[in-house]
């Protein structure tokens, strides 16, 4: 075994050392050094056990100098982004009291029928509404809907809700799950229907991924395929109430999870119920809460207006809106379309991966977005916040320091997903009465060693287009998944459209 002093101790010293804060995985270490993986993986070890070297998130390793980001001269951290937005926007960060995520609503009626979980909850939205006197009346927007939980809450607040949703199986669940006027019975017996069709059919083609056979049992491809092409094809509020519950038995009839992103699940889950019992049960569930609404009769805000299109070039009515409430993609965040890859080709929403790709496109810019369609974005001039021509350039730096990264246009990624945002702004802007207000859930980024405010910069990117900042509240930690001991956060952001022409 080499000493930490000899040559390859002291190469893979040198090259973590120019990854900075990114540190770099064994993999790439072994790449730029020009060793093997083993004799690097121990070299590695044995510099750890001298405290020279540590392990991160993502079996990242990195210098004993760059442990903690909030030490170093050159990182910019959340306490001095809060600083400056304090200085510059003249806001405090607040703390938002009730609960965000979306857990709670997997055992709420109607909300369970499709688990959502990168929404919030419904609890959420029924203090939003409460805290800006929503009722009767009014008209609540979610520009970015995901399965509906704002929506489904304006109705029952009785008032009249719009929607728009980009992915289809999201959008979906959105247009069911809001109209309450469905049959409980005609719905039961439609699915009695489709159980017996299934029961006597052969099997159906399977959907184009090439890893469907790996993600399903044979049984359960069998029975899914029976079930699906065993459901109305045409559009009626029946046969979308069916196929919202097939949807929703995809993953759970899988070896596949999602908490929050689609994996593999570690256990190999196969076992349990087969797809024709879940797929009765989820159909009883819609069915009980269906019932459940009929007999307690209650007034309702109008049938709720749900439409799958992007929200960068929604033609909301000008000056007709109470209330926006919303959670948009984050910074760099999740890939929508690989989430739920199996719900859209299972369902029909996406026929090859060319489809798949054409979706990545046209959603908010992500880790995933085609190289293509960056290119008009690597530049950091003229960019929608003064921050991020400190920002960009910073995570610029940094991929260069590393030599190998996933992408070397992270910075790009970064600078559309901003500009994404700025159309939807301009939008709800434009749709908001005067006084209106914009309430968003949205967070933070730590991306190739760079501290990222998201929050903070869409808050900016709203004053900046003519909405005035009331509140930005921390509503829960978060970690990174770059660094697991880094603290993100997750925020409350609420813009307000002045009452006076601006």
């Amino acid at each position: 075994m080499e000493s930490p002093g000899s040559g390859l101790s002291a190469q893979v010293r040198v090259a973590l050392g120019e990854t900075g804060a990114i540190g770099a995985t064994v993999r790439q270490l072994a790449s730029r050094v020009d060793r093997p993986m083993d004799r690097v993986e121990a070299i590695l070890d044995e510099l750890r056990d001298r405290g020279e070297v540590l392990r991160i998130g993502r079996g990242l390793w990195v210098l004993r100098d760059y442990e903690s980001l909030h030490e170093r001269e050159d990182f910019a951290d959340p306490g001095s982004y809060a600083e400056r937005f304090r200085e510059e926007n003249g806001v405090v960060l607040g703390r938002w009291s009730g609960p965000v995520t979306f857990r709670s609503n997997e055992s709420l009626p109607i909300h369970r029928w499709w688990p959502y979980v990168q929404g919030y909850s419904a609890e959420f939205v029924q203090d939003v509404l409460e805290a800006h006197g929503v009722g009767p009346g009014a008209t609540v927007l979610d520009p970015f809907a995901g399965s509906g939980t704002t929506l489904v809450e304006a109705r029952l607040a009785r008032s009249r809700a719009w929607g728009t949703e980009l992915l289809a199986p999201a959008a979906l669940a959105s247009r069911v799950k809001t109209f309450f006027e469905l049959d409980p019975r005609r719905l039961e017996r439609a699915a009695e229907a489709v159980l017996r069709r299934a029961a006597h059919r052969g099997p159906g083609a399977l959907p184009f991924l090439r890893e469907t056979r790996r993600q399903f049992s044979t049984a359960a491809l069998e029975d899914l395929t029976r079930l699906r092409d065993s459901i109305d094809p045409e559009p009626t509020p029946i046969a979308d109430a069916l196929r919202l519950a097939f949807g929703r038995i995809l993953i759970p009839s899988s070896r596949l999870h999602r908490s929050p992103c689609l994996g593999y699940d570690p256990r190999g889950r196969s076992e349990g119920p087969g797809p024709f019992e879940r797929f009765r049960v989820a159909v009883g569930q819609m069915v009980e809460d269906l019932r459940a609404l009929r007999r307690e009769p209650r007034r309702l805000g109008p049938r709720a207006s749900v439409e799958q299109r992007d929200a960068r070039t929604a033609d909301w009515p000008a000056e007709s809106v109470d209330l926006a409430v919303t959670s948009p993609p984050y910074v760099n965040g999740m890939d929508y379309v690989m989430n739920y890859k199996v719900d859209l080709a299972w369902l029909g929403y996406a026929r090859s991966y060319a489809d798949l790709r054409a979706l990545r496109r046209a959603e908010v810019a992500c880790d995933n977005l085609p190289r293509t369609e960056t290119h008009a974005y690597l530049s950091t001039q003229d960019l929608p916040d003064p921050w991020l021509e400190e920002i960009l350039p910073r995570i610029r730096e940094n991929v260069l320091r590393k030599g190998t990264y996933r992408r070397d246009d992270v910075h790009a990624v970064v600078h559309r997903y901003f500009a994404d945002l700025v159309p939807v702004l301009s939008r709800v802007r434009r749709a908001l009465r005067p006084g209106g207000r914009f309430v968003v859930v949205v967070g933070d980024s730590l991306l190739a060693g760079t501290y990222v405010p998201g929050d903070l910069l869409f808050a900016r990117l709203g004053a900046s287009l003519g909405l005035s900042i009331v509140s930005v509240e921390v509503a829960r930690p978060r970690r990174s998944g770059q660094r697991r001991s880094f603290e993100l956060r997750e925020s409350v952001v609420t813009l307000e459209r002045p009452r006076s022409a601006s």
